[in-house]
């Protein structure tokens, strides 16, 4: 019985002894945590953090910067994968998918500023309707102005807004000028293609202008940004029709190389006074009746020395071709860095073309702001790029001079560089000087040279008989 008490008191004590030993480590880990968690407290109002807790906020930072990266980079990849939807890479090789997807985005009716027609007939039947979306003091495009004027086609102006270019937003091609061929909804991009186009047909008339527009596809070239470029490797060259809408139009070219038998009849043609009753003429151009024919003819004598395209030689063709080349990679690129050389003069070249372009009556007073003072600012910045791009000399009216009596040396004699009649690079020239006269350059140029006489006689054959039609809102 001893015994059994003894046990009993001994487990009663350890069992007391445990649960006392249990409490006191309870009551030491939970003041443990109240001090840790204090401590964090602590640390939270200094605005550090436990180096436990760091990792975990951290990787909730870095996937949320990786989703919005993400979401962000994938929006931009759709928004630019949808301007050439269903186009890649098929778009590079054909143009004619990307171009046909333009014009299916381009507004109609277009926004026309300027209706342009004339007090005298055409120079050559010109039967489609033209729109010409354009600068109107650059270069290119007075080219293209140039040349409609002096043949008296009758075309549609719309003036692009140089900052916004709200007017040209619906074509891959971002430069002006572009022409829209509206019978057959062709763009022709490019102020020596436009050319080359227009004049391939007037030569000799085919029954769909594409079938000329097909000889100046373009070849398109995308770089790492995605921009893409466009260049023409035949755009100074004059070519022949197509003699069927099936065949293969590269098939077709002909240059002036290989038309002596044909400028020989051509001739014999003319001295006999008729109308041409070649293979092509068959074929292309437009069926007249006998009295349209008769009354034609006495019309004839007049035009075919007016027109001397058919009648050139070879080498006043490939004259013809090297002096266009010339205006594009020369000549052309002296005129910036001229009329912005001082942002006085770039000021007072904005002023001009709002006034030359009649910019009051086409754009909004705020916008005319912006493309007259900031363009102003932005154009002097460049024309210094372009100084030393094309290592013009320091005195940039020196390069100006130089290449101006250039070409008064290769006209020489003649009146026109085509002799008696203006060709295409008389046109050409014409055509980038008349975009700076109204600048203190042009002044310049007329008083410091011997071009003066020659730009007098291009103006009277190009602007007589011209009608501007202002289009107001």
């Amino acid at each position: 019985m001893s015994r059994l008490l003894i046990s009993a008191t001994r487990t009663f004590q350890c069992s007391f002894s445990r649960q006392h030993l249990l409490l006191r480590s309870s009551r030491l880990v939970s003041t443990q945590i109240n001090t840790d968690i204090h401590q964090i407290k602590r640390q939270d109002l200094k605005g550090d953090y436990p180096s436990s807790s760091r990792p975990g906020r951290q990787y909730r930072y870095y996937l949320l910067s990786i989703a919005a990266g993400a979401l962000i980079g994938t929006a931009y990849t759709l928004r630019q994968s949808k301007k050439y939807e269903g186009l890649m890479p098929e778009y590079l090789s054909n143009t004619e998918l990307l171009e046909r997807q333009a014009m299916e985005a381009r507004p109609l009716p277009p926004p026309v500023t300027k209706h342009v027609t004339f007090s005298k007939p055409p120079r050559e039947d010109f039967p489609f309707k033209i729109t010409l979306y354009q600068y109107v003091t650059c270069p290119f495009c007075c080219k293209v102005r140039a040349y409609l004027n002096y043949n008296r086609i009758p075309y549609d102006i719309v003036e692009v807004n140089s900052v916004m270019r709200s007017e040209t937003k619906w074509s891959t091609y971002k430069k002006v000028p572009i022409v829209v061929i509206e019978n057959e909804q062709i763009q022709l991009n490019d102020s020596s293609v436009i050319i080359s186009a227009i004049e391939s047909y007037s030569r000799m008339p085919t029954k769909a202008f594409k079938n000329v527009s097909k000889l100046y596809q373009s070849i398109i070239e995308k770089d790492d940004k995605g921009k893409l470029s466009f260049s023409y490797p035949n755009k100074y060259f004059l070519v022949e029709p197509l003699l069927d809408d099936q065949l293969d139009p590269t098939k077709q070219v002909q240059t002036e190389k290989t038309k002596n038998d044909a400028i020989d009849n051509k001739v014999k043609q003319t001295q006999n006074n008729e109308p041409s009753k070649s293979f092509f003429a068959k074929f292309f151009s437009k069926s007249k009746s006998e009295n349209e024919q008769t009354s034609t003819s006495n019309s004839l004598k007049n035009e075919t020395t007016t027109k001397v395209s058919y009648v050139k030689s070879s080498d006043q063709y490939k004259l013809e071709r090297q002096w266009r080349e010339w205006v594009d990679t020369k000549f052309v690129h002296t005129l910036s860095p001229n009329i912005y050389c001082t942002f006085k003069q770039s000021l007072n070249t904005f002023l001009w073309f709002s006034k030359a372009g009649d910019w009051e009556q086409i754009f909004p007073w705020y916008q005319r702001w912006i493309i007259v003072y900031i363009g102003a600012i932005v154009m002097r910045v460049v024309a210094g790029r372009l100084k030393s791009k094309y290592n013009l000399n320091d005195n940039v009216r020196l390069s100006l001079y130089e290449y101006a009596n250039e070409w008064v040396k290769a006209v020489g004699n003649k009146d026109f560089l085509g002799g008696s009649e203006p060709n295409l690079a008389d046109l050409n020239v014409y055509g980038v000087l008349t975009a700076i006269q109204g600048c203190e350059a042009f002044q310049d140029l007329m008083s410091n040279t011997k071009i003066q006489p020659w730009f007098e006689r291009m103006k009277h054959l190009v602007e007589s008989g011209s009608v501007d039609n202002v289009v107001t809102a």
